[in-house]
């Protein structure tokens, strides 16, 4: 325990760089960049950009088109969402029921974008 003492300290003193792995190292953790979600409207997923995470209050409307497919609405407007059976656990949500939604947006140029829903909790 002492060498590795002694070593981390010697690394420290050749460089401020090393002292900043030494720490990392010691200490343990996450070192890389924050991730802060931006897209939190209709509005600005109908606007982000591909796999921009998102989290969207509002309320399901309607089912969609296609398997697994529903209308989201918020006070900004309205987008297609993807929702995967499993999501529900159980629950049954109506138009009259707010839900938070976690995803990321899906754009694709020959269609609108929509939000691919990791997972969801009723308000």
């Amino acid at each position: 325990m002492r060498f590795i003492i002694a070593a981390a300290l010697s690394l420290c003193l050749v460089s401020p760089a090393s002292a900043a792995l030494v720490t990392v190292a010691q200490f343990g953790g996450f070192k890389g960049p924050n991730t802060v979600v931006e897209v939190d409207t209709v509005a600005k997923a109908l606007k982000a950009s591909d796999e921009a995470p998102c989290v969207l209050e509002g309320k399901i409307v309607s089912a969609g088109p296609k398997r697994n497919g529903y209308v989201f609405e918020d006070a900004t407007g309205k987008i297609s969402i993807e929702l995967d059976a499993k999501l529900f656990q159980g629950r049954t949500v109506t138009p009259e029921n707010k839900v938070r939604l976690y995803g990321e947006v899906e754009t694709k140029q020959s269609r609108a974008s929509e939000v691919d829903v990791e997972w969801f909790e009723v308000l």
